[in-house]
């Protein structure tokens, strides 16, 4: 239920690969992204998919354990090959806000004034974001930087400030939980200093 951890990641690979071959799968997502950052020239980098699959024992584990529930239609090797393609995906800070503006515009690409996910939809994200965006972290993140945000283990942060701004961040040094240590630190600053925390009176 929650697409913002390992488990939950998976289930939504296995559902992306409804109808597709994984490699099909594994386009339309590349597709999506450089869509949504009008770039082009994002990939995935193969050797970290590689890597991702070479070490990913928990995520097997973590597949075969929900597909003996029920919870994959597909094979656990072939949903854990779109995840760990999408593990892979590679991008600067720049393309990475980009991609996130449409969440900090209801839905919109601001650019391009399209509707990516409706204005509610938009906000569901936002609130899962907030509340699920940073693992075990996620409370914490929630109470210092007040904004949603989704990190990853490559030491990125998405973060969105709706109806203002989509900011993404970079520092590859994790914390206990599994997130940016600098990251976290530089939004909470820019956050407490712009008061957009959610929580601000």
């Amino acid at each position: 239920r929650n697409p913002f951890i390992n488990a939950g990641a998976i289930v939504i690979s296995d559902i992306l690969l409804a109808g597709h071959q994984p490699r099909e799968a594994i386009g339309e997502i590349l597709r999506f992204i450089q869509f949504l950052a009008d770039d082009e020239t994002i990939i995935i980098d193969r050797e970290v998919a590689a890597s991702e699959r070479a070490t990913g024992f928990r995520n097997l584990a973590l597949a075969n354990y929900m597909k003996s529930f029920g919870n994959l239609n597909h094979a656990p090797d072939l949903a854990l090959g779109v995840y760990f393609h999408h593990c892979a995906i590679a991008m600067s800070c720049r393309q990475l806000a980009l991609a996130g503006r449409f969440l900090a515009n209801g839905g919109k690409n601001p650019a391009t004034g399209h509707s990516v996910v409706s204005a509610e939809r938009a906000r569901r994200i936002g609130a899962m974001m907030l509340t699920c965006g940073h693992y075990d972290g996620s409370g914490d993140f929630a109470f210092r930087v007040g904004i949603p945000g989704k990190s990853g283990v490559g030491g990125g942060i998405l973060a969105i400030v709706p109806g203002v701004a989509s900011l993404a961040v970079w520092a590859p040094g994790l914390n206990a939980n599994g997130n940016s240590r600098l990251g976290s630190i530089a939004l909470e600053r820019l956050a407490k200093m712009m008061n957009w925390s959610v929580f601000s009176p």
